[in-house]
């Protein structure tokens, strides 16, 4: 008796780790199981699940022009978030959100603002003004009295000490009397005010003296007794280098093996300039002699981006990268002062974005070009140290203009940021994942407390983390789109009737899922629900009776019939709902060859 027997040549191909956006350029049928050819609002999980992104509640309403910029960090003594908008400096959280904000003085928020904080103060450059708020007030950085000569006899000369501040138009110079000379002369002339004379042995100011500034003199009737170094006379000039300061956008520390200099950029020059030490030796904030200038490269391209990397400075122009190193040099008075030494590190790569190079992972990510960089060392001079990390989502960054992007790296989540008139393109560089989102008007980015803040140009702010499902009351359109898969035989036509979808359980949770083939574009809609049994924001049309907090398999019959290439496509546009799953299994029957 003959026996017929049928094979059935089936496979059932698993989704088990999402691998984020991939906009191949040569179309969509190589790509991976789990990459996508579109990802709208999707993001991926640590453990590699796909889940749409976190939502934005809206914290504070600043104003109506954008926010300038965020800081998060400690001013004496007190951790605080603020922001600068509307000409103002603000203060949002200080232990507690603030309701309504706390306006703090006066700022120009006609551009970017950025802040750093030094010595348990926060300082702000605004390309217009240096200042400083201590917790308590807002005013103008003053600037270091330096003493530029000490040990001066009273006919002129004596050591020079101290260089002039950039910041201020004051400076200091100490006599040393020889008990009968009453006129002293001051290394300059033509002076804007002779201020004060103090007797440095007493600590007393003294009296009995007028001043000359013209001839840059001081007389003393009588005069004073002799001594080494105890007369000291303040006096300023008319003018000084301070607008050369205050037009700096930017700043980052660094001083080699520690980070007590302050080096300042971003005012459209190739020039940096860096702070000094005061005669006591410790840093200053507000001092910076006039000697203190770093000249990088050409000076036709511009700095536009510094950032500490291990013992070194990285220094970033339009078109080119360098390292800095600390050293000393020995002057010809046989003091020895600090010396930056500059290296070319790449010719042809650099940043275009100014002031917005990120580290992550302790290496710098730079725009350039149409794509984004990752500098894995700024210390040895070889090719390879650069790769280029933005070859899947190349399409999308090459629609941006890169000098305008806002880039932040949100180590808590461990994602990089790179916004630009309302869309981000995020790199989760914990999983090696792209995705793209899109509903976000970012001017400028801060984590604080754990979540990812931005401010907005209307003078939002928004608070960015999963407790949040809606985009400021607005719902959040995700879209996930596979690739063509062919599920290697593009050479045959398949049927497929079943897939099974994991679905993480959640408070208010559902997934649209549907397909699309080569031989049809639409098929049948399927909704699955996570959400867990709750009377809270219940939504009735997605109602569960689930109390099982473990992922959920779902078998979805869509059928398919004689098509080479098979989408896969996710969707939640719900006000109320988000989305997680962890994978999805497609069952596959070879039929033929392709015709």
């Amino acid at each position: 008796m003959a026996t017929i027997t049928g094979s059935t040549d089936e496979k059932v191909f698993k989704i088990s780790r999402w691998l984020g956006l991939n906009e191949s350029p040569d179309g969509d049928t190589k790509l991976k199981l789990g990459e996508a050819s579109v990802m709208r609002n999707w993001r991926v999980t640590r453990d590699g699940n796909l889940q749409k992104r976190p939502g934005a509640l809206r914290m504070a309403e600043l104003g109506t022009t954008p926010v300038r910029g965020m800081w998060s960090g400690v001013v004496n003594g007190t951790k605080v978030l603020v922001a600068a908008c509307d000409s103002r400096l603000w203060k949002l959280w200080d232990g507690d959100w603030l309701d309504p904000p706390v306006s703090i003085g006066s700022i120009s928020t006609a551009a970017q603002v950025n802040f750093f904080g030094y010595d348990g103060k926060l300082y702000i450059l605004d390309g217009t003004e240096y200042r400083v708020w201590d917790g308590t007030t807002l005013s103008a950085v003053t600037g270091y009295i330096p003493t530029v000569v000490t040990a001066c006899p009273p006919a002129g000369g004596g050591i020079t000490y101290e260089q002039v501040n950039k910041l201020s138009a004051y400076r200091k110079v100490r006599f040393s009397p020889d008990g009968t000379s009453t006129v002293f002369q001051l290394p300059e002339k033509n002076l804007a005010g002779i201020d004060s004379v103090t007797n440095l042995s007493t600590g007393s100011a003294m009296t009995g003296w007028s001043g000359n500034t013209t001839n840059g003199t001081v007389t003393f009737s009588p005069a004073p007794a002799e001594g080494n170094s105890t007369v000291e006379v303040r006096y300023h000039v008319s003018s000084s280098f301070r607008s050369q300061v205050t037009g700096m956008r930017y700043a980052e520390t660094f001083n080699g093996a520690n980070d007590n200099r302050l080096f300042l950029y971003g005012d459209g020059s190739n020039q940096a300039f860096y702070s000094g030490l005061d005669e006591d030796g410790k840093s200053r904030a507000d001092y910076f002699p006039d000697l203190n200038v770093l000249d990088v490269g050409e000076a036709n391209t511009p700095i536009t981006a510094m950032v500490r990397q291990y013992s070194t400075l990285a220094v970033f122009k339009t078109n080119a990268a360098y390292f800095v190193q600390y050293g000393t040099l020995a002057l010809e008075d046989g003091s020895v002062t600090a010396s930056f030494y500059t290296t070319p590190l790449n010719r042809d790569i650099g940043n275009a974005a100014p002031g917005q190079v990120r580290l992550v992972l302790n290496s710098p990510v730079t725009l350039h070009g149409n794509d984004a960089y990752e500098w894995r060392s700024t210390t040895v001079q070889d090719e390879r140290n650069v790769k280029r990390i933005s070859d899947r989502v190349a399409a999308s960054l090459a629609s941006f203009t890169l000098s305008d992007c806002i880039c932040w790296d949100d180590n808590d989540a461990q994602e990089y940021y790179i916004c630009h008139h309302g869309a981000a393109l995020v790199w989760n560089y914990a999983v090696d994942a792209w995705y793209y989102y899109d509903g976000m008007d970012v001017q400028c980015m801060c984590s604080h407390g754990g979540s990812l803040y931005y401010g907005t140009e209307n003078g939002l702010v928004m608070e960015m983390n999963e407790s949040h499902v809606l985009n400021d009351d607005a719902a959040i359109s995700a879209v996930w789109r596979s690739g063509s898969m062919s599920f290697d035989r593009d050479f045959m036509r398949k049927s497929s009737a079943v897939l099974w979808v994991g679905v993480k359980p959640e408070g208010r949770s559902s997934v649209t899922v549907t397909i699309l083939t080569d031989r049809k574009p639409d098929y049948t809609e399927k909704i699955l629900s996570g959400s867990l049994a709750s009377f809270q924001h219940a939504n009735f049309a997605h109602w569960s009776f689930l109390t099982n907090y473990r992922p959920q398999m779902h078998r979805l019959k869509i059928k398919a019939k004689k098509f080479v290439y098979y989408t896969l496509i996710f969707e939640n546009d719900s006000l109320d709902e988000t989305a997680t799953i962890t994978a999805a299994d497609i069952r596959v029957r070879y039929i033929g060859y392709a015709k």
